[in-house]
């Protein structure tokens, strides 16, 4: 199928400043939350924790890391999957990645950014950590709504307490001529969620239940949540196989 381009996704606004436990809004939402994954797989989450200082330091610091060396990037290694760097793939030549594990502490960020910069870069450390606190945050909003949602919010303080954060960096170098500008084949994520935030790049596809691929608009102050597989298959809580694993993909450098 096609890009339709003019479907959209369904939006969530997390920063009402009522959208507390025990509301009106909040019982709204979390139906919203819970509609927009079994319906869906995906929704764009307005929030506006993001200071726009931030926002612009983790994506200035991000040019900084990806413009290190590549043997200095391969130092990012990991014996789980995807949790370190991926790069220098001829099925996708122009895709690299490297990922933080524990990212919202300060040995998490601190032990990366010791292997990228021996010397430090306290900038890019503390924008990284902060940044995850942010997105931690949303992360932790979602799924109490999603618990709730289901009656099973006897279980939310569990699942955060075995809960392991990721934070991965991604680009796509552009081609050069004649150069492939292929990007990630359509996909789901191993993840109970996925958040990504493109900020400013476009270049994400998601494919919904009947078949048309949208692509979410990028945003400085929204984030794209996705269903993973871990959310239908990995969990106690039967309910959840109702939600959507989604597919995604992603097109960069076309119009």
């Amino acid at each position: 199928m096609g890009l339709e381009s003019e479907m959209k996704l369904p939006v969530i606004n997390f920063s009402e400043e009522n959208l507390k436990p025990g509301t009106s809004g909040w019982a709204s939402a979390c139906k919203d939350v819970r509609r927009a994954l079994e319906e869906h797989g995906c929704f764009e989450a307005k929030f506006d924790k993001l200071p726009g200082q931030l926002h612009d330091a983790v994506f200035a610091t991000a040019e900084e890391l990806f413009q290190l060396p590549t043997e200095v990037k391969m130092r990012n290694t990991s014996d789980m999957p995807f949790f370190g760097y991926f790069g220098q793939y001829k099925t996708v030549p122009l895709y690299e990645s490297l990922a933080i594990d524990h990212p919202t502490s300060l040995d998490g960020t601190q032990r990366f950014t010791n292997l990228m910069w021996p010397a430090g870069n306290d900038r890019f450390r503390e924008s990284a950590q902060r940044y995850s606190e942010v997105v931690a945050e949303l992360h932790r909003t979602v799924m109490r709504m999603l618990f709730e949602s289901y009656g099973v919010g006897n279980c939310y303080d569990y699942y955060i307490k075995i809960t392991r954060y990721l934070l991965r960096y991604l680009r796509y170098s552009e081609p050069k001529m004649g150069e492939s500008n292929a990007g990630l084949l359509p996909h789901t994520d191993k993840t109970f969620l996925s958040i990504l935030h493109q900020g400013d790049i476009s270049g994400l596809q998601v494919q919904l239940k009947d078949g048309q691929w949208v692509a979410p608009p990028p945003s400085p102050t929204s984030f794209v949540v996705m269903a993973g597989d871990a959310l239908m298959v990995s969990t106690p809580i039967s309910s959840f196989n109702s939600v959507l694993s989604l597919y995604h993909r992603s097109t960069p450098w076309t119009n």
